[in-house]
């Protein structure tokens, strides 16, 4: 029995000729579509009829759209608020600065209307450090003695004295405030002109011997009386918040609020202190007189 090879390879329609009746079918429909309105009306039914699949078709790459879009807006929506916060807390550093800014020139006028109110000035400076110790009760200025600062020079801010220049250097000075222990102020209540001392506490000031046969109320300004070569006449120094009757003594105890800004102070203006009778010059004929 012989053998026959296998043969894979099938003869058939020629591609020329299925060209030839592809196009020729093509004519033949396009003429029937132009000439008969019922291949027309098969079209339509048959296009209606392939719609749900040609929507079901659609919905993946109309999804896809919806998914990439949503996606999209999210990625904007978050760069956008990511923008806002940013502009929102540069807006608030900026109108927190000028609110500082507005408090200092508040300041500053005050202490110019000080400055225009007669009282000798020896000049301003700023408040640059409180020390090693936060809550202690000196301060360091940016002026010293190379702009006339003395050692005893007092000190005021804008609502009233704030203390005492107790050390200077060339180009800075220390301030003790006058809630110091050691620091006495004579004072005179602005009311009345009662005449007292005040002291310093330590974080706080004290009317100590006011006698209780004097008037004094609550809401009673203490103001610098002169009495001494240091402060000047008239300075605000304490409000009086409460007075009582101390029983069994002669005193009253009264409860004082400074009026300085001890921790919120900037600026500050420093008065020189007032010469004392014997560091004035003798008058011409005195001088004369003691001549040999």
């Amino acid at each position: 029995m012989s053998e026959q090879p296998l043969n894979f390879s099938r003869k058939g329609m020629k591609s020329s000729s299925k060209l030839i009746i592809l196009s020729i079918v093509s004519v033949a429909l396009m003429m029937l579509d132009s000439r008969y309105s019922a291949v027309q009306k098969i079209k339509g039914y048959t296009a209606t009829a392939l719609y749900p699949l040609q929507w079901i078709a659609n919905q993946p790459v109309y999804f896809y759209r919806y998914i990439s879009e949503l996606a999209q807006s999210q990625i904007d929506l978050v760069a956008e608020s990511k923008r806002l916060n940013e502009e929102n807390g540069r807006l608030k550093l900026l109108l927190a600065q000028a609110g500082i800014q507005q408090n200092e020139l508040v300041e500053l006028k005050r202490l110019q209307g000080l400055q225009q109110s007669g009282i000798r000035i020896a000049g301003m400076a700023t408040v640059i450090s409180n020390g090693r110790d936060p809550l202690s009760d000196r301060l360091i200025l940016n002026k010293g003695e190379v702009s006339g600062f003395k050692v005893g020079d007092a000190a005021v801010d804008q609502n009233g004295l704030i203390g005492q220049i107790t050390q200077v250097h060339p180009l800075s000075a220390e301030l003790t405030l006058i809630t110091n222990s050691k620091t006495v102020i004579p004072i005179m209540v602005e009311r009345t002109g009662v005449r007292s001392l005040l002291y310093g506490s330590g974080g706080s000031i004290n009317l100590r011997y006011f006698p209780a046969d004097a008037d004094l109320r609550p809401d009673d300004v203490l103001v610098t009386s002169g009495l001494d070569s240091i402060y000047p006449e008239g300075i605000p120094v304490a409000k009086v918040l409460q007075v009582f009757r101390a029983a069994g003594t002669p005193y009253y105890r009264v409860t004082l609020a400074p009026l300085s800004g001890f921790r919120n102070s900037k600026y500050v203006l420093v008065l020189p202190q007032k010469k004392r009778p014997e560091q004035l010059s003798p008058a011409p004929d005195l001088a004369q007189a003691k001549r040999p």
